[in-house]
């Protein structure tokens, strides 16, 4: 009896080692320095106006947004946006590749500038016809402490070559708004 018992574990131990691992497929990266980490060479943040290309792959598209290097911890490396510049309510886009038909998933990090008297910050996403708003609690945050969370939105392409916008949604505290950094799109599989 014990024999048997030693065969069935036998068994099973090389059944689990002859089972294929599976192999993890990972999209493209299809966003350019989607941390901003390529940019202006600036100590701790810098004003940039609509229409311009300072940080690689990026345009700025309205008002102003402010290029934050260590005005507060980033959520990845060391650089990241305030769309409210000083002052102006602002946005970035960047166009990607897309296949027509496809869906793709917009992944971000996001939070608020603290240091102003409006807690709920705001920012929209759009990608063709399509856009999202997302919100954001800045109550007990600090620049320490800035709170990043993750969002993600899907979209589906229609052509093949797509702008993805990202801007503020809010109208008030012109010096101060929604953060963003860690900017990914990656087809869905």
């Amino acid at each position: 009896m014990r024999t048997l018992l030693v065969s069935a574990s036998l068994a099973l131990i090389v059944f689990a080692e002859a089972a294929p691992v599976p192999i993890e497929i990972k999209a493209p990266e299809l966003i350019v320095n989607g941390g901003f980490e390529d940019g202006p060479d600036v100590e701790v943040y810098v004003s940039l106006d609509e229409k311009s290309t300072a940080m690689k792959g990026w345009t700025v598209t309205r008002g102003q947004i402010d290029y934050c290097v260590a005005h507060w911890k980033a959520a990845e490396g060391k650089r990241s946006l305030d769309l409210h510049g000083s002052p102006g309510f602002g946005g970035v886009k960047q166009t990607i590749k897309t296949e027509k038909g496809k869906t793709y998933r917009v992944t971000f990090q996001m939070a608020g500038n603290p240091g102003v008297a409006t807690k709920l910050m705001t920012f929209e996403v759009f990608a063709n016809k399509a856009s999202k708003t997302f919100d954001f609690d800045c109550t007990d945050k600090s620049i320490e402490d800035m709170g990043w969370i993750k969002k993600t939105w899907d979209f589906k392409a229609d052509a093949d070559e797509t702008v993805l916008e990202i801007a503020t949604a809010m109208k008030t505290e012109a010096f101060a708004g929604p953060a963003l950094d860690d900017v990914s799109v990656k087809l869905l599989k």
